[in-house]
């Protein structure tokens, strides 16, 4: 896929995610402090932010059609061109984690709206601040 061919952002159904974070309703939206405090250091900060604009327009405006060129361009993360680029780099990372899949059809790329708690699979690899965050967000509920 080039950086300018289209891509139309759709909203995942919940309940099929799947991929590393399994399937399940997550609790978590692009501005909820736990996918900030938490998942932003499991999937870095370029994949973050990719995620927090996909997920914004599959939330407000599903359908929408952009690319990887003004995707990047969004998000500054620079030139969309080449299979390294931060962008297709973050794109990648989000689809192994199963926060966004590429649907059949050509060009559908479908989005995780809201995350779940972090597993303990990576939640034992963060800083233990992180980690006793994570525990005082689950127990707020926020």
């Amino acid at each position: 896929m080039t950086a300018t061919e289209p891509i139309q952002v759709t909203r995942l159904a919940e309940a099929t995610g799947a991929g590393r974070l399994g399937a399940g309703i997550g609790r978590h939206g692009p501005s909820a402090p736990y996918a900030q405090a938490v998942w932003l250091p499991v999937l870095g900060p370029a994949s973050f932010l990719v995620w927090q604009r996909l997920a914004r327009t599959a939330l407000h405006r599903p359908g929408t059609t952009t690319n990887r060129e003004e995707l990047a361009a969004a998000v500054g993360l620079g030139s969309p061109h080449g299979a390294q680029s931060a962008v297709n780099r973050a794109l990648r990372r989000l689809e192994r984690f199963g926060i966004v899949r590429w649907e059949e059809q050509p060009g559908v790329l479908e989005v995780r709206c809201r995350l779940p708690d972090v597993g303990a699979n990576h939640l034992y690899r963060l800083h233990p601040g992180i980690q006793v965050h994570h525990h005082r967000l689950r127990r707020t509920g926020t």
